[in-house]
């Protein structure tokens, strides 16, 4: 094919696949998702506040507050059981009929990231809820839409209050008395609160739509109580008291309100709440500005999260689940992000988890960083900046007095993470300067990590797998894979900032010397899988944490494959995904005696940790399946498993990107999600959608691999290798016919450095037409092939000690290699078909940069 017909090829994939993708679905139809299941979580939110609703009410039983430090509104006493907590409630009496409350029953709605609409309809009276977010102050806005479809005019009541007792952060201390004040110009009830473990913070609740025609404070008036009940809905008032509590004779506050009005048919009316919390002296103000803003607030924060999920970045398939879900799992990213002590920072959910998490941001970013450099920068430099002593910390929360740090154990596999995000964003971005600020500490948690190192080269830790639970030391598959890929991250990191020390040797050797005892000794043969060992005792539990192996090329070809087969065998439940443990028996006593758990600590059977399914084993899971070349298995996985549609119309299953779901089969709530909008399922979303449409890393590069889908032999994505570009991949097989940067040929599926500031890429698999690079492990610099002198050079980086692998697949034959200028006879020729031949060189890397000449 020339190349002026496969350029206008490419172009033309590269433009059908928008057309697919913007006029299929609409992107306020990606971005949006209905549901009328009658069950299930929903969570919402933003910088500044989220909710948490059970049950498809539309009334949440968890706001939750991170100006000017977080507090929620939360009447819960059970964790497993907070939707039963009731803090928001709505009664109506319309026309003759009786006084009764909404929203206690399931209703429809319209989730997005960042908002949700409650509908539901009651005769001739249509109800719409809507919960919207502001973008620089801190509230949450709520609307409730009441719509006359009848043909008589009607009088409406509405009675609505807000308990606006605080839960503190960590200590989770229950806090129901509040000085409370009125202002009439802004129909606000405002609660202070003085205790410092919530920050003396207020709580306002404003009114900006229908005016109420009374109001009150004083819950004890209105005999309010937790399960969301008032004597309004017994008794014939038609006033609330007015009551305000002074500082000196504080009570039981609420901000109650009713509201009353003539409904003409075919009209509506609607009440809109602006629920917030700032400091004391800042609510006069921030009341008043969003008294004229707060639309404004709320359509920023509209255009700020849409920005996010199409324009800053884009992943185009043709396939409309598929790139529903690229387009959410972005806006995810952007929503799931709190105010934390004068900044914005990621955060686990919308309205739980109410502070930072390392262990959380790295492993999303492991995803974002395909994508948004500079969010992965500005995390990381948040981490080093609340690291001490050199030890990034663990958690960042308000806690009782003040901002507290939780510094990383030596055993926390927060300290591989870090290393592996830093590697990462090194290989995208080449930002050395960055790199090399945050080295010391990379080089601090690599000496943290390796105290658990022992001397039969493996890791050991007191915990199981991916959990915080145990208490018996021994060998670990889960921290073993990690840690040896994170010392051949730390030797790439060092190498690429030219910092030279004999540990870098001695590190790659640990690694391989770690590998190679993994294999031997963790590896089960009768199991097909690799396993833990409590002391001297083998543990035969299947751990998710062992699926990173294949993704990490830990393991041969032929094992990978059997452990994906036990994974399918002893961890798939077809329906709903990749279970975390099996068997779920963490909590018998054997179980107890064999791992010294303390009481119920891990849960009941297919709970949480004991078996549950998570976002990120699914994930792992459909990565193993494209490291064994299952990539058509692989993508009808994540269609049906890590998709919002494939979640919602599964068992229990509603439109998410969840942490958890329950997975007990014989059980009618087999499927249950929990946190439903959680933020490293988006994370691990994007990154396995990555590797399935052709990306691929090692520790020392970011390359291209086939094949892709069978069904979906096409796709446009944004990359972030430097510069952001637009890849266009296409074709079939594994090997490549052509690679283009900015209308550049390049003879390699390993990006080099010198293409890092082109701006469009096109990736062509097929039938290969000259030699090209398939894979190195050292830093390709540059790739150029001399078709009239048939001469591939390749520049490449490493350091002295290294052993430096690199395999070119051509369709003519080697004549000669010359590395350096020095002619090099020990090579490798593998025949791939007649027309095909592999070659491998293994030579040792340099301190200077080396020049690699095959000619054919």
């Amino acid at each position: 094919m020339t190349r002026p017909l496969l350029y206008v090829l490419c172009v033309s994939v590269f433009f059908i696949r928008i057309a697919i993708s913007q006029n299929q679905i609409a992107r306020d139809d990606q971005l949006s998702y209905r549901f009328s299941g009658g069950y299930g979580q929903v969570e919402v939110g933003s910088w500044y506040a989220g909710a948490e609703f059970h049950g498809s009410r539309p009334l949440p039983s968890r706001v939750s507050f991170y100006y000017p430090v977080a507090n929620s509104i939360d009447l819960s006493t059970d964790y497993w059981k907070r939707g039963d907590s009731q803090p928001f409630v709505v009664a109506v009496k319309i026309g003759n009929g009786k006084k009764h409350w909404i929203g206690k029953e399931a209703w429809t709605y319209t989730v997005s990231p960042h908002t949700v609409t409650f509908q539901k309809r009651e005769g001739n009276i249509e109800y719409e809820m809507t919960y919207a977010f502001c973008l620089n102050e801190p509230a949450m806005v709520r609307t409730l839409k009441i719509h006359n479809a009848g043909q008589q005019q009607l009088p409406v009541q509405v009675y609505a209050h807000v308990k606006t007792s605080l839960r503190t952060c960590q200590t989770y201390a229950r806090i129901d008395s509040a000085a409370t004040r009125y202002d009439s110009t802004t129909q606000t009830v405002v609660a202070d609160f003085d205790e410092l473990s919530a920050d003396s913070v207020s709580v306002f609740v404003e009114n900006v739509g229908l005016v109420p025609e009374s109001w009150t404070s004083d819950a004890n008036s209105l005999a309010v109580h937790d399960d969301g009940t008032s004597e309004w809905i017994k008794d014939s008032t038609d006033v609330l008291n007015k009551k305000t509590f002074s500082p000196a004779r504080k009570g039981d506050a609420v901000a109650a309100f009713l509201y009353q009005t003539d409904l003409q048919p075919g009209a509506s009316t609607s009440i809109v709440q602006i629920i917030g919390t700032c400091r004391r002296n800042e609510t006069e103000n921030i009341v008043s500005t969003l008294r004229s803003k707060w639309q404004k607030e709320i359509d920023a924060y509209d255009d700020l999260v849409r920005a996010k999920a199409f324009d800053e970045a884009h992943f185009f398939t043709g396939d409309n689940e598929l790139d529903r879900s690229a387009a959410w799992a972005r806006a995810l990213l952007a929503t799931n992000a709190h105010y934390i002590d004068g900044s914005i920072q990621p955060m686990p959910c919308p309205a739980e988890y109410n502070f930072y998490f390392t262990h959380d941001v790295l492993l999303t970013n492991l995803g974002a960083v395909n994508y948004d450099l500079a969010r992965v920068k500005n995390n990381l430099l948040f981490i080093a900046s609340h690291a001490k002593d050199g030890i990034i910390p663990h958690a960042y929360y308000w806690r009782d007095d003040g901002f507290k740090t939780e510094y990383c154990t030596p055993d926390n596999w927060n300290h591989l993470w870090f290393i592996l995000v830093n590697g990462a964003y090194l290989r995208h971005s080449g930002d050395d300067s960055t790199a090399r600020a945050l080295y010391p500490l990379v080089t601090k948690s690599l000496e943290e990590i390796l105290t658990q190192h022992k001397p039969d080269d493996l890791m050991y830790a007191f915990r199981p797998d991916w959990w915080d639970i145990g208490h018996v030391e021994g060998s670990r598959s889960f921290i073993t894979i990690l840690t040896i890929r994170a010392l051949r991250e730390y030797v790439y990191l060092s190498s690429a900032l030219n910092i030279r020390s004999p540990k870098l040797n001695e590190y790659e050797a640990m690694a391989d010397a770690m590998e190679q005892s993994m294999n031997k000794r963790l590896w089960d043969p009768q199991l097909k899988f690799l396993i833990n060992y409590n002391g001297s005792m083998k543990d035969s539990h299947y751990y998710v944490g062992s699926l990173l192996a294949p993704v990490f090329d830990e393991l041969d070809r032929s094992r990978s494959k059997q452990l994906v087969a036990s994974a399918e065998k002893e961890l798939l439940s077809p329906a709903i995904g990749i279970h975390v443990v099996s068997p779920a028996d963490f909590n018998t006593d054997a179980a107890k005696k064999f791992f010294k758990f303390v009481d119920n600590e891990a849960g009941d059977p297919y709970v949480y940790i004991n078996g549950g399914i998570w976002s990120q084993a699914n994930a792992l899971y459909a990565m193993d399946l494209k490291a064994i070349g299952e990539v058509d298995k692989a993508v009808d996985f994540v269609k049906r498993i890590m998709t919002i549609d494939g979640i919602a119309h599964s068992p229990m299953g509603v439109p998410a990107m969840y942490e958890y779901r329950f997975s007990d089969s014989t059980s009618n709530e087999f499927g249950k999600i929990d946190k439903p909008s959680f933020m490293w399922a988006g994370g691990f979303y994007l990154n396995t959608l990555y590797k399935l449409f052709g990306v691929k890393e090692n520790e020392w590069n970011v390359s291209f691999a086939g094949p892709l889908p069978s069904a979906l032999d096409s796709a446009l994505y944004t990359l972030a290798v430097g510069r952001k570009k637009d890849v266009v991949v296409s074709g079939n097989g594994e090997y490549l016919h052509s690679l283009t940067f900015n209308d550049e040929e390049i003879p390699s599926l390993v990006i080099p450095l010198d293409a890092m500031n082109a701006t469009k890429c096109i990736v062509t698999f097929g039938t290969p037409e000259h030699p090209y690079l398939q894979h190195v492990n050292a830093v390709l610099n540059s790739a150029h092939y001399n078709s009239t002198k048939n001469k591939l050079s390749l520049q490449v980086s490493s350091f002295s000690g290294h052993y430096v692998t690199a395999v070119v697949v051509s369709p003519v034959k080697i004549r000669r290699v010359l590395i350096d200028g020095k002619r090099v006879k020990n090579f490798e020729v593998h025949s791939l078909d007649k027309n095909l031949d592999e070659i491998t060189l293994r030579f040792l890397g340099s301190d200077k940069t080396q020049n690699i000449e095959l000619t054919f």
